[in-house]
């Protein structure tokens, strides 16, 4: 059995978005193994509301002010003698997680995991939303870019620029 990093706790088994993840029954933290980050965002067993959404995105916030300054360095359940390494979710999201740099657990606050769900649904909506707004400016573009292609390669002018944006359109 782990040991909560946080308040060292045993931690518990429980099955969350169709995986096994271990929670803290008294901080109510959350260690995931390697992957299961990325499994449980792309899987949405139940969406956000709005109202949700902004009361995460409140609660965030202040998480983020408090951690800048209080934060102590956790060591990984899996990993005793391993020090968990503090990581921003996404680069610039406010998410402050916790991950082994040996096993690649991913350690979570109370509230963290919902937080990263309802960020990435925001983002996966407001993807949705900007593709089909500019998905046909995009492909426009493309199709001119083609049409101007570099007579010495071929190739078309700001060729990496439209890679970027394909996925999109």
């Amino acid at each position: 059995m782990y040991k909560c990093p946080r308040c060292d706790s045993g931690l518990r088994t429980v099955e969350y978005e169709g995986m096994e993840i271990e929670t803290c029954p008294g901080c109510q933290g959350e260690w995931l193994d390697a992957g299961e980050l990325g499994h449980i965002v792309r899987t949405i067993e139940r969406a956000f509301t709005a109202e949700e959404v902004r009361a995460l995105e409140t609660v965030r916030q202040q998480t983020f002010r408090m951690e800048a300054s209080t934060r102590s360095r956790l060591r990984c359940p899996k990993c005793p003698d391993q020090e968990l390494d503090p990581f921003n979710y996404a680069s610039s999201s406010g998410v402050i997680l916790d991950k082994c740099p040996r096993c690649a657990g991913i350690w979570l606050d109370k509230h963290e995991l919902e937080m990263v769900q309802a960020l990435v649904e925001d983002w996966n909506v407001r993807v949705q939303h900007d593709a089909n707004r500019f998905g046909g400016a995009l492909e426009s573009a493309r199709l001119k870019s083609e049409k101007q292609a570099d007579p010495r390669t071929g190739l078309p002018r700001f060729g990496f620029v439209l890679a970027i944006l394909r996925p999109f359109v």
